[in-house]
């Protein structure tokens, strides 16, 4: 069975996102392609809002989000779920040429 962080690992790094964790319950998510297509951004805004136990999500700039978690609730979070989310990401990253 895959490790979750590895999971969300390989679907951050197939979006060129990267992520800091500065604190427990704060991760900032950085990518170089929203500046130039800023519907992508708000696109992951939508999919992250969308899971039990994310709290808020808010635009720090064109290239940078900044979401509150409940690490716990996340945990519980149905992997059908990620997949389902990833899938639809999937579709819209390779529509902008991604």
């Amino acid at each position: 069975m895959m490790n979750p962080a590895d999971v969300f690992n390989k679907y951050l790094n197939k979006y060129q996102i990267t992520m800091q964790h500065p604190e427990h319950g704060l991760v900032m998510l950085t990518s170089p392609v929203w500046p130039a297509h800023p519907e992508l951004q708000a696109q992951v805004l939508q999919a992250l809002e969308s899971f039990n136990g994310v709290h808020q999500v808010t635009v720090n700039s064109s290239e940078q989000l900044v979401m509150r978690y409940d690490s716990d609730q996340l945990r519980k979070m149905n992997p059908l779920t990620l997949f389902s989310v990833e899938r639809r990401l999937s579709r819209q990253y390779h529509h902008a040429g991604y």
